[in-house]
């Protein structure tokens, strides 16, 4: 994502930089290409404490554990709901596109692939917890068993 937007600023440098009388055209792509870089979408990976603070701040926020069912034993976080990773690498889920999505595994990595995967697919406004559930327990955050 960071990269789209890199080139996309350098090609809105280098369209200024070439001609400063621009024609009516080539602002209006400039301009479009500008929106498309501002309405990216948004993912990020955030700390447990940074989760706990948007779980405080965003009560529409969806948590999803991408583990296996077998897994849920070890624990999980309040309120999340089960997406097994392998049901996102086959597209078997039906996630809402336009709410805030919290994803979590183990230690962190089948989330932020899923999150890109998702990413990929239209979701727009994706988390993925670093460390997973096994740093989340570290730090002594709450968890359901």
């Amino acid at each position: 994502m960071k990269k789209l937007c890199l080139v996309i600023l350098a090609v809105l440098l280098v369209s200024c930089s070439k001609n400063s009388n621009n024609s009516t055209a080539s602002k209006t792509a400039s301009s479009s290409a500008l929106a498309v870089a501002v309405k990216a979408p948004f993912h990020k990976v955030l700390t447990p404490q940074q989760v706990m603070r948007l779980i405080g701040e965003r009560p529409d926020l969806l948590i999803v554990d991408v583990r296996s069912p077998q897994e849920l034993k070890e624990g999980k976080l309040q309120n999340s709901v089960l997406v097994p990773f392998w049901n996102i690498m086959r597209g078997n889920y039906n996630l809402p596109r336009n709410r805030t999505i919290l994803l979590y595994c183990a230690v962190g990595g089948r989330s932020y692939a899923a999150m890109q995967i998702m990413a990929r697919n239209g979701y727009a406004k994706l988390y993925n917890l670093k460390g997973g559930i096994a740093q989340w327990k570290k730090e002594g955050l709450p968890v359901v068993y």
